[in-house]
Formats: structure tokens, sequence, C-alpha cells
């Protein structure tokens, strides 16, 4: 088995590029050597902990230079990194903390309620495995002061040699029932997700460009962090979502590189339509994605910024890109290509997909089945100590997503929804991406989850939640009739909530099981007066 130093290319792209920015935060420019003397201080302290290589780092942090910090520094010290998601529990918490066996977290200011409950003795109580918790600009009984922790530690990197299948990451899937999954990066799946990265990419990226973080840089967004890092470029970090700073920061910063959910897109859009005063004439990539963005949104994307938008498709279990959908994919002639808005692109030259019937068939293009990924590289999907769930999902060398979709002739891949969020109704397959495509088209519709409520008669009814777009109004049969003309009227929702908001996990997914649930108890507390 070969080795490598740990954490050699974040230190090779650290000389490589010295004196220049390598991150803002908050107004304050940090240079690539800075970000290598913070990062080995970092490791050099947890070291110092006796932590050993494989052993668990769990951080709890809002974006900050620390949280890329620690990336760097848990890698340096050859310690398996396990982002913990900042909308979660303090159960939640315990939960995955317990499940990864975690023998240290970092914990920033604005989770100091869970790190000193984390820290409270006995410990054991609540989580055997942990031996410090490190308080990040907060301080209680039984933690350690981060400043005063790396302040004194060495900075030259540690040099621990590693194999390849050295654990780097363990990625806990956003989903709110059911054990914890944790899904593991072995040192050469994380590398083969950069090469991955860098060989779908149309665009050049160096030390002139600068990419806009928004979103949790311990999910989708960090996607994007290190190939900025490894090229040069700027990364600028936002430890929250604001439209009007984000617009201010773009002009101020010259930024070429955003990703955005399609909340934030949506935003940002209206900002622009509203006549926002900002030089956003350095953006040259929007990255988009993460849910299902709605084709009307892209539309106007593209009317406010011109033809930048690009989407990627990919998952915990095994990270994006699976397929790119590239800015010139959403044009047609001298307009915009109205139906391959709703697809996800075509899979990148390092990923092969097949969609699979329920027997393990392959489909033709246009039928549904489930999209299955090649068990390699990237798609060599491993969960942390759960035999079984990869006993259930990898079958005769391919890994089974869950996802449902179908590719069409030109091999764009079009997803249609959950294979756990098919509806049968009346013996009839519906699709949820279908009917919300349908509803989301109406123009007085800004966001719509559609899932399968039980029925007496039918089986399963669909049912839509929708909200709806600031000064306008519907009614449930408007929106009904609008579907009718759209889709076979067997898929149309027969039942139809006005909400305020979708309820979102900490990843920005809609939980749907949260909406089925609230309806049926507010059903079944009616029924009950």
């Amino acid at each position: 088995m070969s080795t490598q130093i740990a954490g050699r290319m974040i230190s090779w792209a650290s000389a490589q590029h010295a004196s220049r920015t390598a991150l803002v935060f908050q107004g304050r420019n940090i240079t690539f050597d800075e970000v290598e003397r913070r990062s080995n201080r970092l490791a050099n302290a947890l070291i110092s902990l006796g932590l050993k290589p494989g052993e668990r780092l769990a951080a709890l942090l809002a974006n900050s230079e620390e949280t890329v910090d620690s990336f760097f520094g848990a890698e340096k010290a050859a310690l398996t990194y396990v982002p913990l998601n900042a909308r979660h529990t303090l159960h939640e918490q315990v939960d995955i903390l317990n499940d990864c066996e975690a023998a240290v977290v970092i914990v920033g200011p604005e989770f100091r309620d869970v790190g000193a409950r984390l820290a409270a003795r006995p410990s054991s109580a609540r989580v055997p495995s942990l031996r410090h918790v490190i308080a990040l600009g907060w301080s209680a009984p039984g933690t350690i002061d981060y400043e005063t922790f790396v302040r004194t530690a060495g900075e030259t990197a540690p040099a621990i040699e590693v194999g390849s299948e050295h654990l780097i990451r363990l990625a806990y899937t956003s989903g709110t029932t059911g054990k914890p999954k944790g899904v593991a990066y072995s040192l050469a799946r994380w590398q083969a997700r950069l090469t991955n990265h860098f060989d779908a990419m149309e665009y050049s990226l160096g030390p002139d460009d600068a990419m806009l973080h928004v979103g949790p840089l311990t999910h989708a967004a960090g996607v994007h962090l290190l190939p900025c890092y490894l090229s040069g470029a700027r990364n600028v970090i936002e430890d929250k979502f604001d439209v009007e700073a984000m617009l201010t920061l773009i002009e101020q910063y010259r930024i070429t590189h955003i990703m955005l959910v399609p909340t934030m897109l949506n935003r940002l859009v209206d900002a622009v339509e509203d006549g926002a005063k900002a030089d956003l004439s350095s953006l040259r990539r929007i990255h988009y994605g993460t849910a299902p963005t709605p084709p009307a949104l892209i539309k106007r994307a593209i009317a406010a910024f011109g033809p930048i938008l690009r989407q990627q498709y990919g998952m915990t279990e095994a990270a994006q890109p699976l397929t790119v959908l590239y800015p010139d994919d959403h044009l047609a002639g001298d307009g915009v290509h109205e139906h391959r808005l709703l697809s996800c692109g075509r899979p990148t030259a390092n990923v092969h997909i097949v969609i699979r019937d329920t027997g393990g068939a392959a489909l033709p293009p246009d039928e549904i089945g489930e999209i299955t990924i090649e068990y390699r590289g990237i798609g060599e999907v491993q969960f942390w100590r759960r035999p079984e769930l990869l006993a259930e999902t990898v079958r005769n060398g391919w890994y089974y997503t869950g996802d449902l979709g179908y590719f069409d002739k030109a091999g764009f891949l079009y997803i249609v929804g959950r294979n756990k969020d098919m509806i049968i109704s009346g013996g009839f397959n519906v699709y949820s991406r279908e009917v919300e495509d349908a509803l989301i088209s109406h123009g007085a519709v800004s966001e719509v989850a559609v899932l399968g409520l039980p029925d007496a008669e039918w089986g399963e009814t669909v049912a839509a939640f929708v909200v709806t777009r600031t000064g306008t109004t519907t009614t449930a049969e408007e929106l009904q009739r609008h579907c009718a003309e759209r889709i076979a009227s067997y898929k149309k929702p027969r039942l139809v909530e006005f909400v305020d908001a979708l309820p979102r996990n900490g990843a920005g997914k809609v939980t749907k099981n949260t909406l089925r649930d609230t309806y049926l108890a507010s059903r079944k507390e009616a029924t009950n007066e």
C-alpha cells in the first residue's frame, strides 16, 4: 500500500501561492502562508493531546477562518474529520458523536450551550468516547480554550504518513429518522472526488478568481473550498446568508463564483429585478443545486445574469459532481432550452450511471427507474460500521442511490424523486417531482412539496403543500386546473394546503416527513374535536 504525508496537497498549495490572499473573513485577508501556519499549529496541538491517526475529531462551527483551520488541521494530524450539522438538536449531535466515537470536538461560540453540556461531568453519561471539548470563543468548566491551545504549538507540518485507505472524513447524511448514517471518505476516494471535480470544470480557476461562500462550509458549499485553495483562488467566507451583504461583497471582492441553493438564488434574482445597485459584472459562474430548482427561476436568473448558471448533482454518499448541466446546456439556439432546465445534466467523465428497474435490468432512455452508479472512484461508497447498509445498497458492482430518474435520448439525467417518495394512488405510480414541476410553473407558486397521504379508497392520495409568492394569490382549485393541463388527471393533487414555509433540515432539504406528520396530527386533532 502506497503512503503519503497527511495534508501534503494543502501544504503544497500554501507554498505555491505563499503571500497571496487565501481567505477573506469579515474584512480580514489571510494569506496562504498564514493558513499553513494556523492549520499546522492546530494539528500539532491536537497531536499533543495524545490523539492517534484515525481517531475522530468532530467540529460544530459556523463559517469562519477557524472552520478552514479545523478542516486542514485535522487532515494534517491524520485525524478523521466529522462535521456536525449546526441545525441539529443536542440529542442528534450526541447520536452522531456516539456513532463515530468522537475523541474530541471543537465547538464555536454559537453553540456554547451544546458544548457546555457535552463538557459537563461525568461526560461518560452522554458520549463515553469524548475526551476533550475545545471551546472557540467561549469557556466553561471542563473545556480547553482554543486560542490558548493553539498559540504556542509548532508551526511546522507534522508530516505523518498515511495510506490510501486512511479515513479522512465521515459525512453524516441529512436524514431525520433512524440510526445516524456516516459516509466514509478514504484518502483515495477524497482524491478521486478532487480529480472528478477538476476534470468536470469547463472554466479556468486561478489566483484572479474569488469564490463567495454563503452556505455552510461543512456541507455542499465546502465542495468548492479545496479546489479553489489548490488553484490559488480566494475563498471569501460569510457566516450567514444575507442578500444585501452578498451584493456588496460581489462588487467589493470582484467575486467570480458563488454557489447558491434555490432559496438563495431566488432572493438574489429578486434583488436584481428590484433594481439592486451593485456591480455584478465579475461573476463568471453561479453554481446552483442541492434541491430541485424551478425552471422559471433559472430563466429569471439567466435573464438577470446571462448564461453563467451551472448545476451539479451529487449526494452525501458520492460527492458532486456526478452530473453537470453546463451553462451552454441551458440554452437552445437563441433562447433557453425549456425542457432541459428540468435535468441535472450529463454524467462526468469519471462517473458511469445506469437507470435500472426493480429487477436490476438497465432501462432505455425515457423510462423511469433507480439511478445506479458504478462502484468505482467517487462511486465506491463506504459506510461507517454499517455492513448491512452496504450490502443493501451495493449490488453486482453498482451503488443503488434510492433516487428515481431517467435519461433522455441526448444523455441528460432527470430526477423525479426518491424511491420512497413515489406515490401509488389507485394502482398508478405518481412521482412527486413531476407534480412539483407542474405546480411550480404557476406564477403564484414560490415553493412546493408533494407527498402521499394515506387514503382508504386510493391507497395514497397526492397532496401538495404550497408556499405562494409575495403579492400573489391563488386557490386550490386554480392550481388543480393548472396541473390538469400539464399532467395526467390521476397525478394532480387531490389536496392542496397553503403554508407559510416548508420545513427544512440543516442541509436545506425539505423534510416531507415533518409535513406529513404535522398534517396528519392536525387532522387527527380536528377529528377528535
